[in-house]
């Protein structure tokens, strides 16, 4: 890294891009806002967005606003590594940050294929369509909660083009925090163990709602998650009736706490579990269907293989699995824990359930997600059977015993990092471990 001397940057490669960044922004905290705001956690965000923009615009020209570009990291290395042509235009309020951007332009060489502004995000976008041609794709990736910036971006983008959303505040949309998830984006949630999933559908149902509030449809199609952000890419369409086919796709997910059911709630029939008659919890609004489109996700397959990242490639293959099955996983070592058990084999679990004629696959949202259309009741016997080891009955809440070969090495007490799921209050079962 060289150091700057004016505003203390240094340099930093991040992919194949030279990006001037504050050196308080690498000291191992919260990345500060001033001088401008960049987190280097964020790399992977930016990675998938390289695969996205280049599969999404590959043989033909787009242009590209990062309305909230810091020093313009995301903008910058997709016009750089994704190979298509692509005109991005950055933009941030702080002109410090706009400063910066502009510098990151030219020592990559770009000042063709750039340009940069500082103004206020919202009046940007809304004035986009007087001032030039609408931009086929926003990036809206603030500090926090995108709520602010949906409705410029969903209303202005070109029809048929895409919105991608941040969101940092996963409290908000997971159900940790219910009255910030009520507040902000009208929903009704609750800790689950599948929390990632559930965050992912609700941030692509707000999308959806404000875009048919602007009579525009949207339906996602790509999403990512991790522990410190969510992302979902949103495809725009430009009329009411796209927009009423998309609410049509909006719905609530029943869970219970006390067997840990999860199934699409059936307004007809109330709020009681299905299967032991406990009070169903009610997550919502939510959007059930596919979160993923195939040609999509097959174009920034190719991509990554082709560039050797190995890692994107994995999460790419689990998402292409995903279509078609339930809107929901279960976490294995939450599922275990619940049950007294240690976590059995994944690929044990995975065969089984095949065998008896149903789909599972590794769900894209958590390391030990398993995500199937096998009953309920029918996959909690299978992890139960498939488990070596028990532990010991008791009232307590269940700790699972020292686990042998059989199970899953990668298991971990304490489940998926709690900036995104945290055990629902009621989720230990009121029966003893063991019984039916």
């Amino acid at each position: 890294m060289r150091p700057d001397p004016d505003l203390d940057l240094v340099e930093r490669v991040e992919g194949r891009t030279r990006l001037l960044v504050p050196a308080a922004s690498l000291g191992g905290g919260p990345p500060p806002k001033s001088p401008a705001f960049f987190n280097p956690l964020a790399a992977v965000t930016r990675d998938f967005a390289v695969l996205f923009y280049g599969a999404r615009y590959r043989g033909s020209r787009a242009r590209l606003l990062d309305a909230l570009c810091g020093v313009g990291a995301r903008g910058i290395r997709v016009a750089n590594e994704s190979g298509a042509d692509i005109l991005v235009h950055l933009n941030d309020a702080n002109p410090t940050a706009a400063g910066i951007a502009r510098r990151n332009c030219d020592l990559n060489g770009l000042g063709d294929r750039c340009t940069v502004s500082s103004e206020d995000a919202n009046a940007l976008m809304y004035g986009s369509p007087r001032s030039g041609p609408r931009f086929d794709a926003i990036d809206v990736d603030p500090f926090g909660s995108p709520v602010p910036f949906v409705d410029a971006a969903v209303s202005t983008v070109r029809p048929g083009g895409i919105v991608a959303l941040t969101a940092t505040d996963l409290s908000a949309l997971t159900g940790r925090s219910r009255t910030s998830g009520r507040r902000k984006y009208f929903l009704s949630l609750h800790p689950t163990d599948f929390s990632r999933e559930v965050a992912a559908r609700a941030l692509a149902a707000y999308g959806v709602i404000r875009a048919a509030a602007a009579e525009r449809g949207a339906r996602p199609v790509f999403a990512h998650v991790d522990s410190q952000y969510l992302r979902v890419y949103l495809e725009i369409r430009g009329h009411a009736r796209a927009a009423d086919e998309s609410l049509d796709r909006l719905g609530h997910l029943g869970y219970c706490p006390r067997c840990l059911y999860r199934g699409v709630m059936d307004p007809g029939r109330g709020h009681r579990c299905p299967v032991c008659g406990g009070e169903l919890l009610e997550l919502g609004p939510l959007w059930l269907g596919d979160l993923f489109d195939g040609q999509q996700l097959r174009g920034m397959l190719a991509m990554s293989d082709g560039m050797g990242w190995a890692a994107r490639s994995k999460l790419l293959g689990r998402a292409l699995a995903d279509a078609g099955l339930p809107p929901y996983y279960y976490a294995l070592d939450r599922i275990a824990d619940s049950l007294g058990t240690c976590v059995p084999r994944l690929d044990r679990l995975l065969e089984s359930l095949a065998s008896k004629g149903y789909r599972a696959v590794r769900s894209w949202a958590h390391e030990l997600g398993v995500k199937t259309d096998a009953p309920h009741q029918l996959f909690m016997e299978e992890v139960r059977r498939l488990s070596s080891c028990r532990g010991a009955a008791s009232p307590a809440p269940p700790r699972r015993a020292r686990c042998s070969g059989a199970c899953s090495p990668s298991a971990s007490p304490r489940g998926p990092p709690r900036t995104i799921s945290s055990p629902s209050p009621g989720s230990r079962p009121a029966r003893r471990p063991g019984t039916p």
